[in-house]
């Protein structure tokens, strides 16, 4: 049974406006009076990894963790003992932005993944900010079409950026290639999903969090709400 917390950012992360987002769900991962102990991956960071590494380690490290980075950013670090040793002793594991395509092809079939997978096997948390909240899913959107991501969420489709992608992608245009069994999400900058150990989901931050069930089935979550895919609309 799954223990562990995935988390989606919808993007702009690691700003002073998500630090209530990140101190609600980093209370999920706190045991008694000790501080979470978290490690900053920029495996889909295009350029400067290392001081993006640095700058979010440190923003959390601001916010009551005891955060770390490695800088795991090709595959063949991704495959390096020392540098993914780590990943297994953390309570979470934070991936940067940057390109979903270059996360996918640096962590495919690594030992950084089967620790990302591992993570999700106890309670810990990994969250993915941006280009990498899409890449964790079965598929992500890049270049109009439905590419395979990283699938630590095998039933989901995440688009994020969703406040400001919404009017340029019509929802029958992203439906018509998802695979089957794959449901879309759109999470707005300043968001956060939470996929829970017991498959419902929460809505931190900001912005909403779109369900598509259909080209003309959008349901939309508000900050706050906790729901299930099985649930009927909001009232």
């Amino acid at each position: 049974m799954r223990k562990g917390y995935l988390l989606f950012h919808g993007g702009d992360a690691f700003t002073p406006k998500n630090k209530q987002a990140d101190h609600d769900w980093l209370k999920l991962m706190r045991r008694g009076e000790t501080k979470p102990r978290l490690v900053v991956l920029p495996a889909a960071a295009m350029n400067q990894p290392h001081k993006i590494a640095q700058d979010v380690s440190g923003y959390y490290g601001n916010i009551g963790t005891f955060a770390e980075y490695t800088l795991i950013t090709d595959p063949q670090a991704a495959n390096s003992e020392p540098e993914t040793l780590m990943l297994d002793k953390v309570d979470a594991i934070v991936l940067t932005d940057g390109s979903p395509i270059d996360l996918v092809e640096r962590l495919r079939g690594t030992r950084a993944e089967a620790a990302l997978r591992r993570a999700l096997d106890r309670k810990a948390a990994v969250l993915g900010a941006g280009a990498s909240a899409t890449a964790l899913g079965a598929v992500y959107w890049f270049a109009n079409e439905w590419e395979h991501g990283l699938g630590l969420a095998p039933h989901l489709a995440v688009l994020p950026h969703h406040n400001l992608l919404r009017m340029r992608l019509a929802p029958d245009r992203l439906l018509a290639g998802l695979p089957d069994g794959v449901t879309l999400m759109g999470v707005d900058q300043d968001t956060i999903l939470v996929w829970m150990p017991d498959d419902s989901y929460r809505v931190l931050g900001e912005g909403l969090v779109t369900v598509y069930r259909g080209p003309e089935d959008l349901i939309e979550y508000a900050p706050g709400r906790t729901f299930r895919l099985e649930d009927a609309p909001p009232a």
